[in-house]
């Protein structure tokens, strides 16, 4: 990593800045994705973007509905065949979204993701006032995934994971994984705010949602992709990553993750989304037909190995860390800017119907929390 990858990383994660927070992308994804816009926060903080960063989880915090669930989309402009050519025709006030706009189903990831930012926020930024203001709405949020699923497990619709172009139902590791780590982090918020009780209840319901991920997901070398009436063991690269890194998988865990992601997922700069490729029959018709079946299924994205060089940094392999995130500095570098995804020979996506986005807020926000761990901070003011 040196300073010229910093710089352009820094522009495109600056370029995807609006009145209203961080947008996904800076051609098409112009609206607010809360695992792009949320994850992106994350750089934002280490990067001098702190008002950014705070006015990003505002505005989803803003959009809240009256039973806590968050949104996953805020949408600035309509969906329409134009805007995926850059030609967009933007709403006079933002929309909330909450369903998929493939399957209909709820997608889940809004709240956790909003306590995870806001907790990110505060620990690089001792802002603890941040907290006092936005405390009933996370405890609403998370309320909401605990009316509907208890102690168990969050179940979730086709196409309403991050990987919205593969056709999973049920209980998928990445949503859970974030979960998880959404309970830990109101444990820690209620700490910092004294309220004893409801840090010592979120952090036992913690430990119940990680017992029953790992009851239900672990493999015997990782953690299983999702399971719906029965386990579908797929390395998902983005969340075993995740699940090191939070501070979920247990040291003798994290090294079987690591290992197989080597042996299995590496392509010699990134990871593979998964292991081994989902079937035909498991990609939505629409991706089909524009010619975008391997979106999740075969094209590489920067974040999975983003996160495996963090990943190894927090487990003290240093020297592999950073040879990890050299390989994502090289294509930075090269193509002169932070795509959304690349082909499998390392270019970004260029066809007929699908321009890779770019600038792209998501991967630009973890490479630059990634170089600012890897130079040395720590990383414990976030984790």
């Amino acid at each position: 990593m040196n300073i010229r990858q910093l710089k352009i990383a820094e522009k495109s994660l600056a370029s995807c800045i609006t009145d209203g927070g961080i947008v996904a992308g800076g051609h098409h994804f112009v609206d607010l994705w809360a695992r792009d816009s949320l994850f992106a926060t994350f750089g934002a903080n280490v990067s001098g973007m702190i008002s950014e960063s705070k006015k990003t989880i505002e505005t989803f915090y803003s959009f809240q509905r009256d039973d806590g669930l968050i949104p996953y989309l805020i949408l600035r402009s309509r969906h329409t065949i134009g805007k995926y050519f850059g030609k967009q025709a933007y709403y006079q006030n933002p929309k909330p979204v909450f369903r998929s706009h493939l399957t209909f189903g709820t997608v889940p990831d809004g709240g956790v993701l909003s306590i995870i930012a806001t907790r990110n926020y505060v620990g690089t930024t001792g802002d603890v006032q941040f907290l006092r203001t936005y405390y009933k709405k996370m405890t609403a949020a998370f309320s909401w995934y605990e009316t509907k699923f208890g102690y168990g497990l969050i179940w979730e619709w086709f196409s309403c994971e991050w990987a919205d172009a593969t056709l999973k139902i049920g209980k998928t590791l990445y949503t859970n994984i974030l979960y998880y780590k959404a309970a830990r982090d109101l444990s820690w918020i209620a700490t910092r705010l004294q309220k004893t009780k409801d840090a010592a209840r979120y952090a036992e319901i913690a430990t119940r949602i990680g017992d029953q991920i790992r009851s239900q997901l672990w493999t015997g070398t990782h953690f299983a992709d999702w399971i719906d009436y029965k386990r579908h063991d797929y390395l998902a690269t983005h969340p075993n990553m995740l699940a090191i890194i939070f501070g979920f998988a247990t040291k003798k865990e994290a090294i079987s993750i690591l290992k197989l992601a080597k042996q299995t997922a590496w392509n010699g700069w990134t990871l593979t989304n998964t292991n081994i490729p989902y079937p035909w029959w498991r990609i939505p018709l629409l991706h089909h037909s524009i010619g975008l079946s391997d979106y999740h299924n075969g094209l590489i994205w920067l974040q999975p190995g983003i996160l495996f060089a963090v990943a190894l940094y927090k487990m003290g392999k240093i020297k592999e860390a950073k040879k990890v995130l050299e390989g994502i500095d090289e294509h930075i570098k090269k193509y002169g800017d932070v795509y959304e995804v690349y082909e499998t020979d390392g270019s970004p996506v260029k066809r007929r119907m699908y321009t890779s986005e770019h600038p792209f807020a998501w991967s630009a926000g973890l490479y630059l929390w990634a170089c600012h761990i890897l130079n040395g901070h720590d990383a414990k003011a976030t984790f």
